[in-house]
């Protein structure tokens, strides 16, 4: 079998955007990736900017310019292709790129095999859960209705962006997580937002109400003020988005910097570079819950590398409407078809798609509709 062709698609998203402190308004548009193969085997992959189409249509390029090193390969040469491709994208920072095509190579593989990505990468282990990372900014009491909302559906967390400044991220939290139902958890998410000593001060002051985590509190470069501030506080400390590709978790897990490590497939380097990443966690007894902000295609690898790890039991799912009927339902990508089988079930359980490869199939009209033309 050989790769004959890559075809890329810069999609809208179908969800409008929301606004995060530090980061300001971003959307789930994305880049779909088609490889295709002489077998009629066509494997997708996706990754994403999150603010502006352009940066999306830059993403396009990056990809073409790979595409001269994969052209007449065997696209079941994956770790071989994920090193080749390394070489130039360490360079020039193409992390995107080679996520999206990553993902579409492991989807042409579970495709060839006839088996879901999570089978290739050694089964399932254990049931997978989902949080609610709510990013839709709110009052206080607005969030604690929410917070009932989502507890009825199943979910047993609730995350909220924070970076507002201490003395405001405080008193939110402490309005927000003594009211909240029943064993139901709270983390915040200040991407990157703090500065050292601010970040203790907060992480210090709310330690009562046993965060479930403080996500990203300071500058992601900052090894050794994370494991400064996990020796200083008693909240669990949780990062990794951020990072490319998986040699930093090395650094990271040697310092004791994180508990949680969330590898994001979209900018990581794709399905090869997350799933390492849990390997290593795991020799370390770590948490893996992957950062899976975004579309269909990106969610599902993700679920499926959440599913195959055993240091993986939560993953991450975005609540981006609250306007549903069921806020487990997942709405962020309408040219999937089957977008409908990454939804929540009773009790917060997910499971990935049980699919040949990554599990998603494209609705053509729609991928038409949501065509950016550029």
């Amino acid at each position: 079998m050989e790769i004959t062709a890559i075809d890329t698609h810069v999609l809208r998203s179908g969800v409008g955007s929301t606004s995060i402190p530090s980061i300001g308004s971003v959307e789930v548009g994305s880049v779909l990736v088609e490889i295709h193969t002489d077998e009629g085997i066509t494997g997708i992959g996706e990754s994403f900017h999150r603010q502006r189409v352009e940066d999306n249509i830059a993403l396009t390029h990056a990809i073409e310019s790979l595409e001269q090193y994969l052209v007449g390969e065997d696209p079941l040469a994956i770790n071989e292709h994920w090193s080749n491709l390394y070489v130039h994208v360490k360079r020039s920072g193409a992390y995107k790129a080679l996520s999206a095509i990553d993902e579409a190579l492991w989807d042409i593989s579970g495709k060839h095999a006839g088996v879901p990505l999570y089978q290739l990468l050694g089964g399932a282990h254990g049931d997978l859960h989902a949080y609610a990372t709510f990013p839709i900014q709110k009052e206080s009491e607005a969030l604690l209705e929410d917070a009932h909302w989502l507890a009825e559906k199943g979910f047993d967390c609730l995350k909220i962006t924070a970076g507002l400044g201490v003395d405001q991220d405080r008193e939110r939290i402490e309005a927000i997580a003594p009211e909240l139902p029943t064993g139901f958890g709270l983390a915040i998410d200040a991407n990157t937002s703090y500065d050292f000593t601010d970040a203790v001060r907060l992480a210090s002051s709310t330690e009562e109400h046993e965060l479930v985590w403080f996500e990203e509190p300071i500058a992601h470069t900052d090894i050794d003020g994370y494991a400064e501030f996990r020796r200083r506080t008693s909240v669990p400390v949780a990062g990794f988005q951020t990072h490319t590709p998986h040699y930093s978790a090395v650094d990271l897990l040697r310092a004791g910097s994180l508990d949680i490590y969330q590898p994001s497939l979209d900018h990581c380097g794709g399905v090869t570079s997350a799933h390492r990443v849990a390997v290593l966690a795991e020799a370390f007894n770590k948490q893996i819950v992957p950062h899976a902000f975004g579309p269909a295609v990106n969610y599902a690898a993700s679920l499926h590398v959440a599913a195959a790890s055993s240091a993986c039991s939560l993953i991450e799912f975005c609540v981006l409407d609250d306007e549903l009927e069921d806020p487990g339902e997942f709405v962020a990508s309408p040219y999937a078809a089957n977008q409908d089988e990454l939804s929540v079930a009773d009790g917060g359980r997910i499971s990935p798609p049980d699919r040949p490869g990554i599990g998603i199939e494209l609705d053509r009209d729609a991928l038409a509709e949501y065509r950016v033309e550029y």
